[in-house]
């Protein structure tokens, strides 16, 4: 193998097992400090990114509906902090890794999140990505939904595309990149021929425009994906350049192939720019013994019911109401429908014991940092790969031992770069390996909606427009 993978570290920027000695992960929810510090040892292992999952609510479906207790007794992502708050103050920090963001497209109203976008890529001179997800937990109904059902699976999916459709607009589309002019010998600050409306009128969202914001350093973030139901191998294939993803290779596979395969055909794009990273935990030692004795220490060291509180919340199901070796049938869940899906899978005979022992993605890979090379090298060949985000079973521990240990032999093996492709360059930079393609590449559907001085505003109305239509009928050619 040649290729040279992209390589991120995932936080929930909640605790991990926090009972183990020498966790600290904790710290995340009201500790600045423990964000710069996991930013700059990742930086000094040359990873891509810190990747943050985030929730919105509390895990609330294990033992009936609307029971937190659990969850804030365990400690399963609860407490939580803001992490947009936490990356500007980390970038600052570092000079290199950038920083994956997940952002719920029911988290806020587009107007005021194209606004959050936009000051992140600022603030971290375009060291962040956009991770979109449609969310899963019930409660965000309660929460932030004024008591409203929360939206069924593919309704969210729809509505997330809309979701992009009006802040990808607000971004690219409302404000010419020459705009700014601050001419002070005419007093013009911002040329009012260069900023326009979308006046966007769809099912989900009206919204007219232009942006409050000026034109950032990547102009929208590095656009990220993370489910592979249908509908999210969809919204991948239109938007995302990269996709995590997760699960055994024999269903992966031909998700990967859709994704691909309808980005070229329906959306028109070079399907080797969209990078399929692979969720991966690892479990390291310097010899096989002592990672087979760091996985049992961990196990010893789970809070009762944890992985419990997590799997219902995740896939909507309540095994309180089953024995343990009681076998369940699989649900039309309105959680996250793949991951579901792995854990019935997984589990093979999928009991209440089975299915809490048996979670979704890669891993643990156990070993040596040759072991668990040579087991990844396998996974890149079956799969065609990109890359791997490793998440952690304890902090920072987890992550010394992805730097210390497992960053050299890849490196030594040529599957790691030694330095930054773009040092001080923005997360599309690196991840392209291009200085200066600081924007989308010009296969990428939402390409021609950046508005450039070569269209005065009548002739970008008409190229925008006609833009929005062709990617609508790419989407119901789908269906």
């Amino acid at each position: 193998m040649t290729k040279s993978l992209i390589i991120t570290a995932f936080i929930t920027g909640g605790t991990t097992e926090w009972r183990y000695p020498g966790d600290t992960s904790y710290r995340f929810a009201s500790n600045l400090e423990a964000w710069v510090e996991i930013a700059k040892l990742l930086e000094k292992g040359k990873i891509y990114a810190l990747f943050i999952a985030d929730h919105l609510t509390l895990f609330d479906v294990y033992k009936g509906p609307n029971n937190y207790r659990d969850a804030v007794k365990t400690g399963l992502n609860v407490p939580k902090a803001d992490p947009s708050h936490a990356i500007i103050t980390a970038a600052r920090e570092t000079k290199n890794i950038s920083f994956g963001v997940t952002f719920s497209t029911v988290s806020e109203h587009p107007y005021l999140f194209a606004r959050r976008l936009a000051t992140l890529d600022h603030f971290t001179q375009g060291r962040v990505g956009w991770n979109i997800v449609t969310s899963y937990l019930n409660s965000i109904g309660t929460q932030h939904l004024n008591g409203e059902p929360f939206p069924e699976h593919d309704e969210r999916y729809n509505r997330a595309t809309e979701y992009v459709d009006v802040v990808s607009g607000l971004l690219l589309s409302t404000w010419r990149d020459d705009a700014l002019i601050r001419d002070i010998q005419s007093g013009v600050f911002i040329d009012p021929d260069r900023v326009r409306e979308i006046n966007h009128n769809g099912k989900y969202f009206k919204v007219a425009g232009p942006s409050i914001t000026q034109p950032s350093v990547q102009r929208i973030p590095l656009l990220i994906q993370a489910g592979t139901s249908k509908k999210g191998q969809e919204l991948a294939a239109e938007f995302a350049e990269f996709v995590y993803v997760l699960g055994g290779t024999e269903e992966l596979a031909p998700k990967i192939n859709y994704i691909r395969t309808i980005a070229k055909e329906k959306f028109g794009r070079n399907s080797k720019n969209i990078k399929v990273i692979y969720s991966a935990r690892v479990i390291l030692g310097r010899t096989h013994d002592e990672a087979i004795e760091k996985e049992a220490s961990y196990k010893k060291s789970e809070v009762p019911d944890r992985n419990a509180v997590n799997f219902e919340g995740v896939t909507g199901i309540d095994l309180n109401e089953y024995d343990s070796e009681e076998q369940i049938e699989t649900k039309n869940v309105n959680g996250v429908k793949t991951t579901t899906e792995v854990y019935f899978k997984n589990a093979k005979k999928p009991t209440k014991n089975a299915l809490l022992n048996k979670a979704p993605g890669a891993g643990p890979l156990m070993g040596t940092s040759e072991e668990v090379a040579d087991k990844l090298e396998k996974l890149v060949e079956v799969l065609d790969l990109d890359g791997f985000n490793f998440n952690s079973a304890v902090l920072p521990g987890s992550v010394e031992d992805l730097v210390e240990l497992l960053i050299p032999e890849l490196q030594r093996r040529g599957l790691f770069w030694g330095d930054y492709a773009v040092p001080g360059g923005t997360f599309r930079e690196n991840v392209y390996g291009v200085k200066g393609q600081t924007f989308l590449p010009p296969d990428h559907p939402l390409y021609d909606t950046r508005w450039t001085p070569d269209a005065n505003k009548e002739k970008f109305d008409k190229i925008y427009e006609q833009n929005l239509e062709r990617r609508k009928q790419a989407r119901t050619s789908l269906n």
